[in-house]
């Protein structure tokens, strides 16, 4: 694995809430990280569980409201594209 796809490893890890795994992975892979390490403990640390789970709410409710008027999910797909 590259550096690249050690810290997306981790980013994986921190967003399915397998802290200790991050945590772990890591310091096993410290040296292949190098200087990443330090920002992948960063990202560890700084970590909000309650912010995570506000963010998955909130796409959880965009999708069921989506879900429950199909025409305004057309309408925004057309605004996205401006038509």
């Amino acid at each position: 694995m590259n550096k690249e796809e050690l810290i997306q490893k981790v980013k994986d890890l921190i967003g399915e809430g397998n802290i200790e795994a991050a945590q772990k992975f890591v310091e096993e892979h410290k040296d292949d990280l190098g200087e990443y390490a330090d920002k992948a403990k960063n990202m560890i640390t700084n970590f909000n569980p309650d912010e995570f789970a506000d963010k998955a709410k909130d796409v959880f409710d965009d999708a069921k409201a989506a879900a429950s008027e199909p025409d305004g999910i057309v309408d925004k797909i057309k605004d996205l594209f401006n038509k």
